[in-house]
């Protein structure tokens, strides 16, 4: 995301989606994680918030209390959205679909887990 022309494909890209038939999907641990892509005012900078802008679905998992201003800042979160992240649980995601939210609780399949469980190691399973 440092590299300005490589964000720019991404928005045209983004931008011709529904022409192509396909839907795109950007992945951030963290959304303070954006402050680090180029300097304040910066056109990557720039670009990259855009891409953030141009998502009309969100899904927001747990934030620590840390991050819960900037997250509710950048994604326009009510108070009650912003109350709601840090008490979400395992698997729980805070959907924003356009101006409507929903609460989730995901559902993996045995083969879904085996490619998706990130805690296995740390819990000694291979």
């Amino acid at each position: 995301m440092r590299h300005p022309a490589l964000i720019r494909r991404m928005q045209a890209q983004w931008k011709l989606s529904r022409a192509y038939g396909i839907a795109n999907l950007k992945v951030i641990h963290r959304l303070s994680d954006l402050d680090a892509i180029g300097d304040l005012g910066s056109e990557v900078r720039a670009l990259a918030q855009g891409l953030l802008a141009d998502c009309s679905t969100r899904i927001v998992y747990r934030q620590e209390a840390d991050q819960l201003a900037g997250s509710a800042l950048a994604l326009g979160l009510t108070e009650t959205e912003t109350e709601l992240l840090p008490t979400l649980g395992v698997g729980q995601g805070l959907w924003r679909i356009r101006d409507r939210a929903f609460v989730t609780q995901h559902q993996l399949t045995r083969g879904e887990l085996e490619v998706f469980d990130t805690g296995a190691r740390m819990a000694g399973r291979p």
